[in-house]
């Protein structure tokens, strides 16, 4: 896979944000070595690969996208699937199960099957720091929630690298392609603590009308320039090097995500990035994070694959872009002119109010092997599926 260098990256305290960097080549080796591109060998991405679990977050999607997304990430990887999906009036979990026994018996590989509201994750959790994720003896209904079980089963499983791709994307391509790009990523991390997030070339979204490509998501472009414009207030300097603030797809090092907090439903993707610099930016000029012992890389990368998933309504868009937005509202990031422009561009959005302050949650102190097999232990309805 070749990739292009990142034209520049800008430094916040002991973070490191790196511009765009683009997919050039899905195949094929360069007959020679120009200096302004990132080849990385087949054998480096199966290395990286092997050492990577992929999440896919699920609720009762499509069975043929979910199983074309599963058959589209690459085999060196052992897959986990977080399961919010509906058991009545048809048992979906139970359809996804089979389909993930289905996928490791022919493709001979590791898949795993987590439900969500398993019950058995009262009695994995209780008495850890994760025990606030708990709701009625389960885990609470959110998409934050889901991916940070995934970073907890990934660590269990020994992986040193875990990226999350989402299960309503309809193009296959894209999801390999995803996957071959942290792996590149990680290849040339230059710290542990790095996070890849992808930055997508077009997003597209299946709707009775013909489609239509958008070059950026529209809530997006909405919390990339309010995030920019906050890093610009802060350093005196204008700046737009975030270009994706609420990237479904990214992955980071299981190192990073076990030392770093963890924002549930749809405030996930944007406070990965609000965490990162309000304990790595604020109040550090230069030197080391207090929370963790190496520099933070934030790597963006567009893929040549568009991003087509199924259309939602303006309302959904509304109540993602508060969330979102919310996340730096109510962080040490923002100063009072950032949250007037933020009340601002939500009323005209239709929102009126302050923006929701996101639920947090602190995966560090935990041991990932042991909830995972007292969680296994005592579930009925997740599965592990080795060849």
């Amino acid at each position: 896979m070749m990739l292009s260098l990142p034209s520049k990256f800008e430094v916040f305290g002991a973070v490191r944000i790196y511009d765009v960097a683009r997919v050039l080549s899905l195949a094929g080796k360069p007959k020679a070595g120009p200096p302004n591109i990132v080849y990385v060998d087949r054998s480096e991405l199966e290395d990286v690969a092997s050492r990577t679990a992929i999440v896919v977050p699920v609720k009762d999607e499509d069975m043929l996208t979910l199983e074309n997304v599963l058959r589209s990430i690459p085999t060196e990887s052992p897959v986990i699937i977080i399961s919010a999906s509906s058991k009545e009036p048809v048992d979906r979990v139970e359809a996804e199960a089979e389909l993930a026994r289905l996928i490791s018996r022919t493709l001979v590989r590791d898949v795993a099957l987590i439900y969500q509201h398993d019950r058995a994750w009262g009695e994995a959790l209780s008495g850890t720091s994760l025990e606030p994720l708990l709701e009625g003896g389960t885990i609470r209904r959110g998409k934050g929630e889901g991916m940070l079980l995934g970073l907890v089963v990934a660590a269990a499983l020994g992986a040193d690298f875990v990226g999350y791709i989402d299960s309503d994307n309809y193009v296959p391509g894209s999801a390999l392609e995803y996957s071959w790009i942290y792996y590149s990523s990680f290849a040339r991390a230059r710290t542990s603590y790095t996070m890849v997030r992808i930055q997508w070339p077009f997003k597209g979204k299946l709707a009775a009308s013909d489609l239509y490509l958008r070059k950026r998501g529209r809530v997006s472009s909405i919390t990339n320039s309010i995030l920019n414009y906050n890093l610009s207030v802060l350093k005196k300097i204008e700046t737009d090097i975030i270009k994706t603030a609420n990237s479904g797809e990214h992955a980071l090092t299981v190192k990073m995500g076990l030392s770093m907090k963890w924002a549930g439903g749809f405030a996930v993707e944007s406070y990965q990035l609000v965490w990162a610099l309000e304990n790595c930016f604020i109040g550090l000029e230069e030197g080391r994070c207090p929370a963790t012992p190496e520099h933070v890389e934030i790597r963006q990368v567009s893929p040549l694959n568009p991003h087509i998933h199924a259309e939602r309504g303006d309302e959904h868009i509304a109540e993602m872009t508060s969330i979102s937005l919310g996340t730096i509202y109510h962080s040490r990031l923002a100063t009072p002119e950032v949250r007037q422009r933020i009340e601002s561009r939500l009323k005209e959005l239709g929102f009126e109010g302050d923006p929701p302050q996101p639920r947090v949650y602190d995966p560090s102190g935990v041991d990932p092997k042991k909830i995972l097999a007292g969680f296994l232990a005592e579930s009925s309805d997740s599965y592990y599926f080795s060849p």
